[in-house]
């Protein structure tokens, strides 16, 4: 790093806030652009040479062509040290499609990349090296090759208006060209759409944040797209010479019973890239000083992104655990489940048999009772067979008498009464 730690994380928390100051200028000798960092305005260029009085002699011209000189150098304690123009310039001069920031931007990827250490020894083109594929060409802003010509990397400095589509088929190109491409965003235009964290504006996106993050900037469609591809969004502020990387805050919803955790817009635990349909985030600023090219991974990793796999890895971490106390928790409830289960058939068992014993015993009494109405009737025709056994005159011995049958009383009538009476 050129500059100590507290200045960088200054520098990165000042990233993104619409700095227009100037602050890059072109040596008039060597065609250079040269920068000015924060608060060195009265700092040397080189060993022995001064901004102030490179600026006096007239030598560092604006890099926009056409718009001349510098007038001098501004060192202000409550603003950003900068150029400042002669009286009368006009940038809208010889401009064309090209724009300060745009130029500055290559200009300060190709440094980095030629002092990056896993592209050092590589070639590195600004706007001078096409990529031909059999069906088109393109230029990138910025081309680092390896010695061996093998390896590409293209970095695209994105400030014009750009649909998902149009990148996705950019994206496609250079994948069919087997050239790494990292697309890097402007902190002006339409690529940066500030957005409130808190009022009317405030989204359930931005609803948590870390107070170190830079900024709040709107996703577009096309941004939208790069998530969906598993590409994260990055911005470039070459004022401030840092890269912002699109971040958010989830944390683990609490899953229902049986269902799968899901990431919810909630305070703080994983600091990931936002999903694909989220229409703002947060930018974390890191100095271009400390991002890295991974090749392996076709990315740009900034310090943040570094977390964000950090975060990533620690997530599916805790999903894992999170599916291992799932597991473990649904396998005892089956356990229970089926301990409930066996006492519930053996209850059943027990009600059964007990059931089974009553209707038992019942039946028993029932063919006990049956058997003694059986044999009581048994016993009645037994008697009543025994009775017709034996002879009538045994049995009826009055009516087998073989005397005169005894003369019934005579009743006496009424009319002697009568006759009593009449005399």
């Amino acid at each position: 790093m050129s500059v100590d730690q507290p200045q960088e994380q200054a520098v990165a928390l000042r990233a993104f806030q619409q700095e227009k100051r100037q602050v890059w200028a072109r040596d008039r000798d060597t065609g250079a652009l040269l920068y000015l960092p924060d608060g060195r305005a009265d700092g040397e260029v080189s060993p022995g040479v001064t901004w102030r009085s490179r600026t006096a002699e007239g030598r560092l011209l604006c890099p926009i062509p056409g718009c001349g000189p510098f007038a001098r150098v501004v060192a202000s304690p409550s603003r950003r040290h900068h150029f400042a123009h002669r009286s009368g310039a006009d940038h809208a001069r010889g401009t064309g499609p090209e724009t300060l920031w745009h130029l500055s931007a290559k200009e300060l990827l190709a440094r980095w990349a030629a002092e990056e250490p896993t592209l050092r020894g590589w070639r590195v083109h600004i706007d001078d090296t096409p990529i031909t594929v059999p069906d088109g060409w393109r230029r990138p802003d910025v081309l680092a090759v390896s010695p061996d010509g093998a390896t590409r990397v293209a970095f695209e400095v994105q400030y014009s208006e750009l649909t998902g589509e149009q990148w996705r088929e950019r994206h496609g190109f250079y994948a069919r060209a087997g050239v790494v491409d990292i697309w890097l965003f402007a902190h002006h235009g339409p690529q940066w759409r500030s957005r409130a964290a808190t009022g009317s504006a405030r989204r359930a996106e931005l609803a948590h944040h870390d107070p170190r993050w830079a900024a709040a900037v709107g996703l577009r469609g096309l941004h939208q797209a790069m998530l969906q591809d598993g590409v994260t969004p990055l911005w470039l502020d070459p004022t401030a010479r840092t890269v912002g990387t699109a971040t958010a805050l989830f944390a683990p919803a609490a899953p229902p019973c049986g269902r799968p955790s899901r990431l919810v817009r909630d305070p703080a635990l994983y600091v990931l890239p936002p999903q694909q349909d989220f229409r703002a985030c947060y930018v974390e600023a890191d100095p271009l000083e400390e991002c890295r090219i991974d090749l392996a991974a076709g990315e740009l990793l900034t310090p943040a992104r570094v977390r964000q796999r950090l975060e990533h890895e620690r997530l599916l971490g805790d999903q894992a655990a999170a599916r291992e106390r799932l597991a473990a928790l649904q396998e005892q409830r089956s356990r229970d489940n089926e301990v409930r289960r066996q006492q519930e058939q053996q209850r059943r068992r027990e009600k059964a048999e007990a059931y089974a014993a009553e209707q038992e015993e019942a039946q028993r009494q029932a063919d006990l009772r049956a058997s003694q109405e059986q044999r009581r009737r048994d016993e009645e025709r037994a008697a009543a067979l025994a009775r017709q056994q034996i002879p009538l005159l045994d049995q009826y011995p009055l009516l087998f008498n073989e005397g005169p049958a005894p003369a019934p009383p005579r009743k006496r009538g009424w009319w002697p009464i009568r006759r009593r009476r009449q005399r």
